[in-house]
């Protein structure tokens, strides 16, 4: 992802700051574990925000939507932008009180401010404490936070507090860095430098607390911010208040996280607090910019277009930048893939896709690129080599990279491959030149390195974790221990390390992370991108900014396959959804009928026919015809041996997508495997699939007790009634090493 920071000052700064440990990144990628809960969690804020605006108001807006050619543009009406949510708290206070024993749930109370000024006077400052800095400080009791006891806590000069682990990186202090670090107690989480005055105060006491950050600055590339005064209250109980004395920041989170994306995060607005309990992460974004609101922009889209979508790329020609300081970012949507350092996730249904979509690009401001698409891009591009075009695969990178990473161990909580966000490579990993930042990286032999190239392409460590290449196509890497170079500092050329190389395997990867799955034989390798424009309210785009997105999104395709090694492809044009069950990856047995259904969104007046072109083991199949009138249609395949398929479904209207999925045949029944894959109450669910967790329909179930067996559905799954009382044995019919036994 790419976000980025404000452009500061000279060139020659700006190259200074690329190296240097301290500061927010001019032109960084937005990209943040946590992004895939703030997204949606703003999104329904500023929704609830706008149910409170009179209803003349709300009618009063009329959007529009339209295709030009292949770009998707849709006017800024219709709540797509949020708009400055300045700071509010100043003589105020914010209280977390515990429901219960332990602080793992609580209640939000607002009120009049008590900020002590007797303990900020008599409590210890922190000296030395730097911009983006910490100290750890132990406490005076076990304190409680959402149901773990501390007995230290961690002070950053941001404004926040921590538990375990720091995060004192440069990055923006977002929703998403909230939800996604470490355990964090945040008051004003903000871009705060002590360095430039004021002090940051502790003061402890048996039964309480108290943090101050008193008469703090804003950081300023030059001169000194508007200063702010924050005080923290923690008691034994779990009791947690926020004191907001003096100051209104320019940007700021204000909050509290069980942190590492635990729960179901909520974004509040404290004017309203949200009534009843909370146990995951509660916070309020204040800030002066207005934003794009990408759930909303995704749900406009798709009131015009079919889910035929991997990956919404999103422009605007408001002047919006992507976050604050950011030149783009992306937010994954849906994600079920294993070994890559990312969790299980499905939001589709929040964006308004209840299929398909994976990733959503914001790529920020139009205005921001340059024509040709392989043009150097501003100031980061300066320092990078970055293009429009390897900023694009950059985000979609990200639904994939840069998560994964090896343990230090000396230090086993780290990921040492890792840099800004935890969600690029690190300067000083030997990434070679991949699009997701760090650098290629020369051994000079006598515990010096210098950077040779950067942004490149997929490495062959990002084609494995994309799915394109098995572990063994991929060479050892190495990174650089104790470098004098920030690990978040952006890539570059030319620079020297200093350090020790620390040699990583692709085997110790998948050690730490676990299997790839599913492997580089099932992986998805075709990928479909809508480009899309959001233009000024009322307003149509001009002929040269529809010129401009074009040329990048016809240049895309082909770029993007030769990033990925000539090993996946791109889809960047706007079709018709073709849904088909075996999408985006099935299982078979040869010689035996694998069932498929085929489905379109809306209902045609006329038949349409969808034919099927295949590897040649996978025998030919007449045209399946989805009737006028009708939206699906179901076939069966066969396979006459055992192996890996491609196989492409294709409609004679040629303004549906053309699908491709692979299907893994085995020899016989007995090389499937049966699971026990879900319980619930009065319900057992067993799922027919292999190591790459592919659904394999259409087999049939023996259970033990029962005259028929049950046919696995398009997902592999057989559904029973079950009480949980008594075991429950099964097999594949005609497999009987397949055989379970599921107990209570």
């Amino acid at each position: 992802m790419i976000r980025r920071s404000v452009l500061a000052g000279s060139l020659l700064l700006w190259l200074a700051a690329a190296v240097s440990p301290a500061r927010t990144v001019p032109r960084v990628c937005g990209t943040e574990r946590g992004a895939r809960l703030a997204a949606p969690a703003e999104h329904e804020a500023q929704w609830r925000q706008s149910r409170r605006l009179k209803p003349a108001l709300r009618a009063a807006a009329k959007p529009w939507a339209r295709d030009y050619g292949q770009i998707a543009v849709l006017d800024a009406q219709g709540g797509v932008v949020m708009e400055p949510n300045s700071f509010n708290l100043t003589g105020r206070s914010v209280t977390f009180l515990p429901v219960v024993p332990g602080a793992s749930r609580y209640r939000l109370v607002t009120g009049p401010q008590g900020y002590d000024g007797q303990a900020a006077d008599q409590g210890q400052a922190i000296q030395g404490l730097g911009d983006d800095d910490y100290r750890s400080i132990g406490l005076p009791f076990d304190f409680p936070f959402f149901g773990r006891p501390h007995r230290s806590m961690l002070v950053h000069s941001d404004g926040s507090v921590t538990f375990g682990q720091p995060d004192a990186d440069s990055s923006s202090r977002s929703l998403g860095r909230l939800f996604a670090g470490p355990p964090r107690i945040a008051p004003l989480f903000a871009d705060l430098d002590p360095s430039r005055g004021g002090s940051v105060i502790v003061n402890l006491d048996a039964n309480r607390v108290t943090v101050t950050w008193r008469d703090v600055p804003e950081y300023r590339d030059y001169g000194t911010g508007p200063r702010q005064t924050v005080q923290l209250v923690l008691e034994p109980g779990g009791r947690i208040a926020f004191h907001y004395f003096s100051g209104a920041p320019s940007a700021a989170v204000v909050g509290i996280a069980p942190g590492y994306l635990q729960g179901q995060a909520e974004v509040a607005d404290f004017d309203a607090p949200p009534a009843g309990e909370f146990s995951s992460a509660l916070a309020e974004r204040f800030g002066s910019e207005r934003s794009l609101d990408i759930v909303r922009i995704a749900q406009r889209f798709y009131e015009t277009h079919e889910d035929a979508y991997d990956y919404l790329v999103i422009f605007n020609s408001l002047g919006i930048e992507a976050s604050q300081g950011a030149v783009a970012y992306e937010v994954t949507v849906r994600s079920n893939t294993t070994g890559i350092g990312d969790l299980p996730l499905d939001r589709g249904f929040v964006y308004g896709s209840p299929w398909r979509l994976q990733a959503v690009m914001n790529m920020g401001p139009l205005s921001q690129y340059p024509r040709d698409p392989y043009a150097r891009v501003g100031s980061r591009g300066a320092i990078t080599g970055d293009s429009t075009m390897t900023l694009l695969g950059h985000e979609a990178g990200h639904l994939f990279l840069a998560l994964a990473s090896v343990r230090d161990p000396e230090r086993p909580g780290d990921l040492p491959m890792l840099g800004a966000q935890l969600a690029h490579w690190s300067f000083n990993f030997h990434s070679d030149a991949s699009l997701l930042e760090g650098n290629r990286i020369a051994d000079n032999g006598d515990g010096t390195f210098l950077t040779t190239a950067t942004v490149e392409g997929f490495s062959a460590l990002d084609q494995y974790l994309m799915g394109l290449r098995g572990p063994g196509e991929v060479a050892p890497s190495f990174y650089v221990a104790g470098s004098n170079v920030s690990r978040s500092a952006l890539p570059r050329v030319n620079v020297t390390l200093r350090g020790s190389r620390r040699n990583v395997t692709v085997e110790e990867l998948a050690a730490a992370e676990g299997r790839r799955t599913p492997d580089d034989t099932m992986a998805q390798r075709l990928f479909r991108f809508a480009f899309v424009l959001v233009v000024p309210p009322g307003a149509e785009p001009s002929a040269e900014e529809l010129e401009q997105l074009e040329a990048y999104r016809s240049e895309f395709e082909p770029f993007y396959h030769r990033a990925a090694g000539g090993r996946a492809w791109a889809g960047a044009s706007l079709q018709r959804m073709l849904k088909s069950t075996l999408w985006p990856a099935a299982g078979g047995v040869a010689g035996e009928p694998i069932p498929v259904r085929f489905s379109i969104a809306r209902a045609l007046d006329h038949d349409l026919r969808i034919r099927l072109y295949a590897s040649s083991f996978i025998e030919p199949m007449p045209p399946v015809v989805i009737p006028a009138g009708a939206t699906e249609a179901g076939a069966q395949l066969r396979a006459s041996a055992a192996g890996v398929a491609d196989v492409y479904f294709f409609a004679d209207d040629p303004s549906f997508e053309v699908l491709h999925q692979k299907l893994e045949v085995k020899a016989s029944r007995g090389d499937v495997a049966l699971v026990d894959y879900w319980r619930d109450e009065g319900l057992l669910v067993l799922r027919a699939t292999d190591p790459n967790r592919i659904p394999y329909p259409g087999l049939p179930v023996r259970i033990e007790g029962m005259d028929q067996p049950a046919l696995t559905d398009s997902g592999g799954f057989v559904w029973l009634a079950w009480d949980g009382a008594e075991p429950v044995a099964a097999w594949i019919d005609g497999a009987p090493s397949t055989r379970i036994e599921v107990r209570p």
